[in-house]
């Protein structure tokens, strides 16, 4: 339909803070050239007008018992629930002829404060009744759904009237009917008011985000050319990891350049510079010198890279064994650092050198650092308390699935680097010796000392385990298919991405219990006490011989998944690149002091249970 204006809705819990986000994000849109009108969208009249008294017998509160009207048990509810099905219809049609006609032909979007998914979690139909079909309907009207979510103890001190139990309650229903309907994006509401407005803004489609000019030249960039550098070791094109921190790389990269100026700083055998998606690569020629030199001549030329290299933003993807280039010490713009793994403890403990420290000395020069779990967010508050620590998982492009087949499966997998001593693959293999029940593929590549080391280990302990070497593409996708279950049995992780693409397949994770690794909690995961090898090979034959509980599992585990996507990871990201932007004092050698208030976790995330 021409002239079809941009449907948002912004829903989630008391104290989510819908109301503020509203505001911020009709100002952005206008901001971007949209015509824009607000509309709020819970409770009908009889909600709304009729004195409390009366209202009480219709409406239930949290922590309040249901009303005769508040529920769908009784005739009363039932229409209760149409009667706000019809008025949301009309508020949404009403706001949408304003937007129109206050557009004048040009672009025009609607924001409602609240929708048919608050109608949802108010009413709690059964999900195939009519009501429930008439709320997702209205639901697939709007272009984006934005679910506002944080801790039960954010919202009970925000909102001031509701405890904390109740509005847990309703928390976790708003999680299991944003499952249910299309185009729902969970914003992390306990982050600054900023952050969330620009995560909230990167989820409104690229393509409605600026629209094009009618006529001349193409409208000049709201950043003004702004220059993002991103610096990684890794690379899709390494030969020895390309992993889950080359391809988040990847991905940010690539969204980025939609707005801003983009240079990727990493690794080849013969560096040079090529341009690829709107991305510059910018390659160093240290890739001769192996992963581990290497590395170590990376740290050393990076900070003559950055010093070198004009940029306004650079996002330093922190790379062993101790983590930290110092860059924020050689940078002339604002740095932040990315930990896709603090592996200074891990490498001291391999290598018996003070890596740790290095690492712990270097995290005092940022102002802004990136993890990928809560773990790692208190390790740089302890070291680095004058950071802003932002959470932002990684994401996983979700699959086509057949939900009959989970629960299959006609081995266990390991899918991974091949490095002995981190992924714990002497462990794995010591376990599995002893459960002879399902075969073990383990999939990966490594140096060739490590896969030497792994193929005389397998001969070693006599288990039925087969080393598949590496797989890519469609073949990866049908090793994870025909899995009966994954076992992720590292000493130490950051993220483990891996986990997160087998639980987007429908197949539980078997793990040792890691700090980093508790973002899998509830989410079709089975942790065993960290090291524990009789403990891991009991589970080992458990899961393996109980096909009914691997499909319970399952599904808690693609139900979490769906949680995960890049669009939302790089949005945070795009979001966090913006407020740097916007900081005052973008171009002075210091960076800009951040406000007490502000000093907290961004994009944090919260499993299914």
């Amino acid at each position: 339909m021409r002239n079809r204006p941009l449907l948002i809705c912004v829903s989630g819990p008391d104290g989510a803070g819908k109301s503020s986000l509203v505001g911020r994000m009709a100002t952005n849109l206008r901001g971007h050239g949209y015509a824009v009108a607000t509309q709020y969208c819970y409770g009908c009249v009889v909600c709304r007008r009729l004195p409390q008294r009366i209202r009480s017998r219709f409406t239930a509160s949290p922590g309040k018992p249901r009303s005769i009207a508040s529920g769908i048990g009784t005739w009363a509810g039932r229409l209760h629930g149409w009667m706000d099905v019809a008025e949301l219809t009309a508020a949404l049609a009403e706001a949408t002829v304003r937007a129109r006609l206050t557009s004048r032909g040009g672009p025009a979007a609607v924001v409602t404060d609240r929708g048919p998914l608050d109608g949802l979690v108010k009413f709690d139909p059964a999900p195939g009744s009519r009501l429930a079909a008439a709320f997702a309907r209205l639901a697939r009207a709007y272009e984006i759904t934005l679910l506002l979510d944080a801790e039960p103890e954010v919202l009970a001190e925000r909102d001031g009237e509701y405890a904390i139990e109740p509005l847990a309650k309703f928390r976790d229903r708003y999680r299991q009917w944003a499952t249910r309907l299309p185009s729902v994006r969970r914003v992390d509401a306990d982050a600054p008011p900023a952050t969330v407005a620009a995560e909230a803004l990167g989820y409104v489609p690229a393509r409605r985000q600026a629209p094009a000019a009618t006529a001349g030249p193409p409208p000049a960039r709201a950043d003004g050319g702004k220059h993002v550098v991103i610096s990684t070791f890794d690379d899709l094109g390494n030969p020895h990891y390309h992993g889950g921190g080359a391809l988040l790389v990847d991905k940010v990269a690539r969204r980025l350049a939609a707005d801003h100026r983009v240079t990727v700083v990493t690794v080849a055998a013969r560096g040079g510079v090529e341009t690829r998606d709107g991305v510059r690569y910018h390659r160093l020629p240290l890739g001769w010198a192996g992963p581990r030199l290497g590395q170590l001549l990376y740290h050393a030329v990076l900070p003559v890279t950055a010093r070198r290299l004009p940029h306004d933003v650079w996002l330093e993807s922190f790379t062993p064994p101790f983590s930290t280039g110092f860059l924020p010490s050689f940078s002339r713009g604002r740095v932040v650092g990315v930990a896709q793994s603090l592996s200074g403890a891990a490498m001291s403990r391999r290598y018996h050198l003070p890596f740790a420290l290095v690492e712990r000395y270097g995290l005092r020069f940022y102002d802004d650092v990136v993890v990928l779990n809560e773990a790692d967010a208190a390790t740089v508050r302890r070291h680095a308390p004058q950071a802003v620590t932002h959470v932002i998982h990684n994401g996983v492009d979700q699959p086509p699935l057949d939900p009959r087949r989970i629960g299959e499966g006609d081995y266990i997998a390991f899918l991974g680097r091949v490095d002995v001593w981190q992924k714990g693959l002497d462990l794995l293999l010591a376990a599995h010796a002893g459960a002879p029940s399902m075969p073990l593929l383990l999939a990966g590549a490594g140096t060739r000392g490590e896969e030497a080391s792994l193929a005389a280990l397998i001969a070693a302990t006599g288990a039925d385990a087969r080393w598949v070497g590496e797989v890519t593409g469609a073949e990866k996708q049908r090793f994870l298919e025909n899995c009966a279950f994954l076992v992720l049995p590292s000493r130490s992780e950051s993220f483990g991405l891996v986990a997160l693409e087998a639980m987007a397949y429908g197949k539980p994770v078997l793990h040792f219990d890691l700090p980093t690794l508790r973002w899998m909690d509830g989410g079709g995961n089975i942790a065993v006490p960290a090291f524990d090898v009789p403990a891991l090979g009991q589970r080992l034959r458990s899961l393996a011989a109980d096909e009914e509980s691997r499909r319970r599992l399952g599904h808690l585990a693609h139900q979490a998944a769906r949680w995960f996507s890049w669009e939302r990871t790089t949005g945070q990201y795009l979001g966090l690149v913006q407020e740097l932007l916007d900081r005052p004092g973008l171009t002075g050698s210091a960076p800009a002091a951040v406000p007490a208030a502000e000093r907290k976790e961004a994009g944090s995330w919260q499993p299914i249970n």
